[in-house]
């Protein structure tokens, strides 16, 4: 009931006491089923400007602001994700360092474009790039994904909420991590030629991880706690996909022509465009409720300093996040609505130093004060989280689609190059899924070994029924394929116990009876765990 109140005394001030008179009802009600949740109680601290640290084998160096950075932002993913406590963490600092001596490299040698996107240097091993140097050959992610530091740190880290679970295996993908000697886990990972290298950074990973790391608040949510010195700042919506439509400060109010004050700024932007968290933070906020509609607030600490951001006028289907999640800057965390006291698809944007109850500034300013730069739209939600799914068009293949290629899933074996491309495609409209392709399944009917077939998870594991959200992210995946099957050249479909094929396009979706190779009733032979995509010969 306090948290309640104090919702009722934020509204009572941000938008009136007429707003404020919804129903009790109304503010208990989530906004979103979201599953995800905060990870571990790993919190990260001020970024000092330098630290020395040495190496186990008596060598000293100094690790600069951007390299402390990049550990920060490892440390508050792996704090993210389920399952990866300070042991993990260390893990992952110590291949970064290893990899990279924690530097996003491009490799323009291999991939041109890779000097395009924020790096830190270039490097030239084999395909590799950014921290720790994953190779899109190797079915890691695009070049895109992997020039992302936070993607990297969710694809080391891996698991059943990684974006290839489950293959490349991640640390959380190799059995019996937690007992094995820390640098054997980052070889198993890493796959090295010189496995020894990894021990000889675990000095420097504990020296980064005590300094980096404050005590964890207490409870979560309600604003009770530190938050971590975010890592950047960014613009709330995509490049190019809005306008600003209202100013801070007083104006006439679009309802009633009154001059009133206006507590952010407006920008339209077409029913669905996507929503990022403007820095690192922690969710306070993630309700519908009266003239905001769907709102989300986010408390950060910026410079040292406390501040809440504060996104309005989301649909209750376009919150992605909930209360007490731990966000990165540009995690994907809501949708553009026109829900509340609104006129048209826009996003509502507040910056309120300190409190919420405190007096807005000019977000506009505040945003260019801190050199705001575009999202690259590539960090979805924390683990469990379905994340929104831009759903561009598919580009069409061009070439020899019989072909066979390596199968970017990492699992070894080849696939059509048509396959290939379907793959590449789907990841990038739909992050944060799960890939296995190739499978040689000998005795069977099957269209894997052939490499034209793949499964893809949707933030849940294979043999475990996936979320509400999970499903409806998975419907969403579906739809996509449909849009585009004549492009990519799919064949059918399986899904929640039901089969599409484009020889059937016009009867819809059917049950699902499998021909007799698998219990169709079963989590796994249903396809109630995992969608099922077939493509077409050549």
């Amino acid at each position: 009931m306090k948290k309640i109140l104090a919702a009722l005394a934020f509204l009572v001030l941000c938008v009136g006491p007429a707003t404020a008179l919804v129903g009790v009802g109304v503010l208990m009600n989530p906004a979103a089923n979201a599953t995800c949740g905060p990870g571990s109680s790993m919190t990260v601290g001020p970024i000092p400007d330098e630290l020395e640290v040495t190496t186990r084998d008596g060598e000293t160096f100094a690790l600069n602001k951007k390299q402390l950075t990049h550990a920060a932002t490892i440390i508050t993913v792996g704090g993210q994700t389920d399952g990866v406590d300070a042991r993990g963490a260390t893990i992952a600092l110590m291949a970064a360092l290893t990899e990279s001596t924690l530097r996003q490299l491009a490799n323009t040698g291999t991939y041109p474009e890779s000097g395009s996107y924020p790096n830190d240097g270039n490097g030239s091993d084999h395909d590799s790039l950014g921290l720790f140097q994953m190779r899109p050959q190797a079915g890691w992610g695009t070049v895109a994904e992997l020039m992302d530091t936070t993607y990297q740190a969710r694809a080391f880290y891996g698991g059943p909420s990684g974006p290839n679970f489950p293959s490349p295996r991640g640390m959380l993908d190799i059995p019996g991590w937690e007992t094995m000697d820390m640098g054997e886990v980052a070889q198993a990972v890493e796959v090295s030629a010189f496995p020894e290298r990894y021990q000889n950074y675990q000095p420097v990973a504990e020296a980064i991880l005590d300094a980096l790391t404050v005590p964890a608040p207490s409870g979560t949510g309600g604003g009770t706690g530190s938050v971590p010195e975010t890592t950047r700042i960014i613009f709330p919506l995509p490049e190019g996909t809005w306008t600003k439509t209202s100013d801070w400060g007083y104006r006439s109010d679009p309802f009633t022509g009154e001059t009133t004050y206006h507590a952010g700024t407006d920008y339209a932007a077409a029913d669905g465009t996507p929503i990022y968290a403007a820095a690192d933070g922690r969710v306070v906020w993630a309700e519908f409720n009266g003239g905001y509609g769907g709102l989300i607030i986010i408390e950060h600490t910026v410079q040292g300093e406390a501040v809440r951001s504060v996104y309005a006028h989301m649909w209750e289907r376009g919150i992605h996040v909930q209360e007490g999640q731990t966000v990165t800057a540009g995690t994907h965390i809501g949708d553009v609505g026109s829900s509340g006291r609104s006129t048209g698809a826009n996003l509502h944007f507040e910056i309120r130093p300190g409190s919420t109850g405190t007096e807005s500034i000019d977000a506009d300013q505040w945003l260019a004060d801190h050199g705001a730069t575009e999202p690259d739209g590539t960090s979805t939600p924390g683990p469990g989280c379905a994340p929104g799914g831009a759903g561009a068009d598919a580009a069409e293949f061009t070439g020899d689609g019989g072909k066979l290629v390596d199968d970017p899933t990492g699992t070894g074996g080849q696939v059509t190059a048509r396959t290939a491309h379907m793959v590449v495609q789907t990841r990038n409209a739909f992050p944060g899924t799960g890939w296995a392709c190739y499978s040689p399944r000998p005795g069977t009917r099957s269209d894997h070994p052939l490499g034209r077939a793949c499964d893809v998870t949707v933030g849940n594991q294979i043999g475990h029924y996936p979320s509400a959200e999970q499903v409806d992210y998975g419907w969403r995946l579906t739809d996509w394929l449909e849009t585009n099957a004549e492009t990519l050249g799919i064949s059918y479909l399986i899904w929640q116990g039901q089969i599409w094929s484009t020889a059937r396009a016009d009867e819809g979706w059917q049950p699902y009876g499998d021909g007799g190779m698998h219990d169709p009733g079963n989590v796994t032979g249903g396809h109630f765990d995992h969608i099922h995509i077939s493509v077409k010969e050549g």
